[in-house]
């Protein structure tokens, strides 16, 4: 239990931390019949706002989140920042998004943070969802939040 209590503390300090993972963009697909699409370029800022769809944690984190993020791109290798945390990932295999993802270990309890983004049928506007699992011995309690990125 006192395992517990330490994720949810580390939740609620590090809910600034928390959404850095989140963010991003999308493009294009692909036609089987013709020539394969160029990755789209993701690279930028975006502003998120997100509300807390879950917390198995009980962590007191915020219900909204909302910050401005950076997005680089080679190729289809993406990094997202936001405050102090990097996240990495790839371009989806249709070019409609990218999902990216973190890992962090606070007083002893393993973080993990996933994000995913999708295009919408708005030019500049992607669905964002992030994740955030800790997991200690055999207790696991995820945290998710759902949302959107709009590319500044």
């Amino acid at each position: 239990m006192n395992r517990l209590n330490t994720m949810a503390s580390w939740m609620k300090l590090g809910s600034a931390c928390v959404l850095a993972v989140g963010l991003v963009a999308c493009g294009g697909g692909s036609d089987d019949d013709g020539p394969a699409t160029a990755t789209p370029d993701f690279a930028g800022r975006y502003q998120v706002t997100m509300n807390k769809t879950q917390d198995s944690c009980n962590s007191g984190v915020a219900q909204q989140l909302s910050t401005q993020q950076t997005v680089t791109q080679a190729g289809r290798t993406i990094t997202l920042v936001s405050n102090d945390v990097t996240a990495s990932g790839q371009v989806d295999g249709d070019n409609r998004g990218f999902s990216v993802s973190a890992q962090a270990t606070v007083s002893g309890v393993p973080i993990s943070y996933g994000t995913v983004y999708r295009m919408t049928d708005t030019p500049g506007l992607y669905q964002a969802g992030l994740s955030i699992v800790a997991t200690s011995g055999s207790a696991r309690c995820t945290v998710t939040y759902g949302g959107e990125a709009r590319r500044l």
